[in-house]
Parts: C-alpha cells; sequence; structure tokens
C-alpha cells in the first residue's frame, strides 16, 4: 500500500502513548485525594486499556509488519484502522461506564479485530525460520490469554467475582499479553540486532519458561509447594537463557546493549519473585503488583519502541523519564522509608515521579506527532 507510509502508522500509538500517559497523570493526581467521588476505578481501566492495547500492542505489531513482512496490505490497513476505533471506544466508554455494556462490547470488538488482523499477519510472515517461529508463538498466545476475558462472564453469573478465580482470569490475560505475545514479539526484534545463533532448542527454552512463570500469578491465590517449584523451575531456567546472550549483544550499539542488561534484570526479579517471603508481600502489598507491571511498561517496553522508532530524544529527556521511572519504582517498593525521608504524603510522591514520566512520553510523542507531518 504505496499511499500510506510508516509514520501514517505510527501515528496511532505514538497518540494513544500520550493520551493514556496524560490519564495516568489525572489518575496520581486523583489518588492524592483531591477529588471526591472521581471515579477511579473507570478512569484506571481506561487508562490500562488504552496503554495496552493502543500504545504497547499498536507499536509491537507495527514492528513485527515492518521486520517480517513485506509490509502491510491494503486490508489488513483497514483491520488496523478499526483497531484503532475499538481503542477510542475502550477509552471513552470506560471512563463513562466502567465495565458496562460499550466498553464490554468495545474490549471484545477489538479482541476479534485482533484474531483476523494476526491471522493475515502469520500468513505474511518471513524471515529466518526461527524468529519467524518465535513471532508465531507470540501470536498464539495472544490467542491463549483472551481465554481469561472470555471466563470472566460465566465467573460473574456465578457469582463469582470475589473468588480467587476471577483475579486468576484476569491474571491470565495479564501473564499471556506481557510475558506472553507482547514479550516474545519484543524479543523476537531485539535478537535480530544481536549476533545470537537461534536454534530450535532455545525455542522450546523460551516457551516452556515463560508459559511456567505463569506459576508466580497461581502463587498469588494458592498455596502450594508444586506450584511454586514450577515457578522458581520456569525463572531459574529464563534467567540463564537471557544471560547466554550476553556475548551476542556485547558488541551491538549502546541502546541495545542496556536493552539487553534491562532484559537481564527482568529475568533476575522473577526469581526473586519466586521467594517464597516475596510473594506473600506481593500478595497483600498491592503497590508491589504496581511496581513490577510497571517496571516491565516503563522500564522496558517503553525505551525498546523509542529506541526502534529511531527518533533523536535528547539525553536530558532521557535522563528525565529514567530518574522519574527509578523514583516511582522506590516509591512503590518502599513507600515507609521514602515516606520518614521525605515526610510527604507517598500519593503526593507519586504523583511527582509520575510527572517526570508524563513529560518525558510527552516531549518524545509530541515532537514525533509533529516532524511526522
Amino acid at each position: 500500500m504505496k499511499s500510506i507510509t510508516v509514520k501514517q502508522l505510527w501515528f496511532y500509538p505514538i497518540l494513544f502513548g500520550f493520551l493514556g500517559t496524560v490519564i495516568g497523570l489525572v489518575l496520581r493526581y486523583a489518588f492524592t485525594g483531591v477529588f471526591t467521588d472521581f471515579p477511579l476505578k473507570n478512569v484506571l481501566h481506561s487508562h490500562s486499556h488504552v496503554m495496552l492495547l493502543g500504545f504497547l500492542f499498536n507499536a509491537l505489531i507495527l514492528f513485527i509488519w515492518k521486520y517480517f513482512t513485506n509490509g502491510i496490505d491494503k486490508t489488513s490497513y483497514y483491520y488496523y484502522l478499526a483497531l484503532q476505533v475499538s481503542v477510542v471506544g475502550m477509552m471513552i466508554s470506560f471512563i463513562i461506564q466502567g465495565y458496562a455494556l460499550f466498553s464490554i462490547s468495545f474490549s471484545t470488538l477489538h479482541l476479534w479485530l485482533s484474531y483476523v488482523f494476526l491471522i493475515r499477519l502469520w500468513k505474511r510472515l518471513k524471515g529466518k525460520k526461527q524468529f519467524v517461529q518465535l513471532v508465531k508463538i507470540g501470536i498464539v498466545f495472544h490467542f491463549v490469554s483472551s481465554i481469561g476475558p472470555y471466563c470472566l462472564g460465566p465467573l460473574m453469573v456465578m457469582n463469582l467475582n470475589d473468588s480467587p478465580w476471577y483475579q486468576q482470569a484476569i491474571f491470565f490475560y495479564l501473564h499471556f499479553q506481557y510475558f506472553g505475545s507482547l514479550f516474545i514479539w519484543s524479543l523476537a526484534v531485539l535478537l535480530q540486532h544481536s549476533t545470537v545463533f537461534f536454534k530450535q532448542k532455545d525455542l522450546l527454552i523460551i516457551t516452556l519458561s515463560l508459559i511456567g512463570l505463569y506459576a508466580h500469578s497461581l502463587d498469588y491465590s494458592f498455596d502450594h509447594w508444586s506450584i511454586q517449584l514450577i515457578g522458581v523451575i520456569s525463572a531459574i531456567t529464563f534467567f540463564i537463557y537471557v544471560l547466554t546472550l550476553w556475548k551476542s549483544f556485547k558488541y551491538t550499539k549502546p541502546t541495545y546493549h542496556i536493552l539487553y542488561y534491562v532484559l537481564l534484570c527482568v529475568s533476575f526479579c522473577n526469581i526473586i519473585g519466586s521467594l517464597p517471603s516475596i510473594a506473600a508481600l506481593v500478595e497483600t502489598n498491592r503497590f508491589l503488583l504496581i511496581a513490577w507491571l510497571h517496571f516491565l511498561f516503563l522500564g522496558l517496553f517503553v525505551p525498546f519502541i523509542w529506541i526502534e522508532l529511531k527518533h533523536k530524544i535528547h539525553s536530558g529527556i532521557w535522563i528525565l523519564y529514567i530518574v522519574s521511572f527509578l523514583l516511582s519504582e522506590l516509591a512503590l517498593v518502599f513507600p515507609e522509608s521514602v515516606y520518614s525521608i521525605t515526610n510527604t504524603s507517598i500519593m503526593t510522591i507519586l504523583f511527582i515521579t509520575y510527572f517526570g514520566v508524563f513529560l518525558s512520553v510527552s516531549v518524545v510523542h509530541l515532537t514525533y506527532l509533529f516532524k511526522s507531518k
């Protein structure tokens, strides 16, 4: 489709990334307690869906089209536009009504459209066999992850909203999105920039390890030694595999070398999360869960996307972003210590640190949008 440029396609994830950050800033400000009767849950759902589907999902499938196909075809482009309409519908309807008729309808529409879009993508994949297989596994994980949302309706009908199974249906979706399709697609693109000699056994190790890491989510609701054992084995196996990639990234560009170390840190954190004492803390401390999700999103995915955009970002913006991100993580993981040092409400601290993230994202995304015109 010659009339459509890559920059035009990037308009949507970049815009949604900015809008999602704006919603996140409002949300952080609301948590400081300045608003009364603020629909926190509704806005939270809007923020998470826009950032996950509008920004991250959109961006990564564009990378797959770029590196593993001959370009997006006309019909797929129209499906891509339909996906954007669904994201806009979710963004607005979640704020207005939360989980209800319109938000569920737009979410379901996005899911079904993504099936068709990814099947079309599957048929057009090309490149090194093992990398293509890795992308395909990511597509399979996207389909697998949707089992979680499909379970929510029946569980609600059976009045199991407060049961561990309802929570696990959500965790199942998040795991096979974050550590399934999205993580694997990022890894497939990242490995393209390395000197790795990718073998079939590597594909098997990655797949089984990431599936096994779902045990960490199960451990959130169910305390059993077998679940913990699977989580530990999967985390250690994946960490060892990532460690073996060190030489493959040793002589790459500094940005990809740094991304490798972030990936190594993520895999090591999985081992820490396997410890019973840490797992018990996560069960009772929602801040730790948010810190982990933000570490994946803001610490790994966002820098990866920015680097792959080949968009020149001033070093000052990078410093502001990294410092703000790290301070917000410290506040989430050690709220009492941060409060004792600053003598300031932890919610205020989180708003201030997130404001730095907001400024960074705003500068990067808005300059990209204006330069693309």
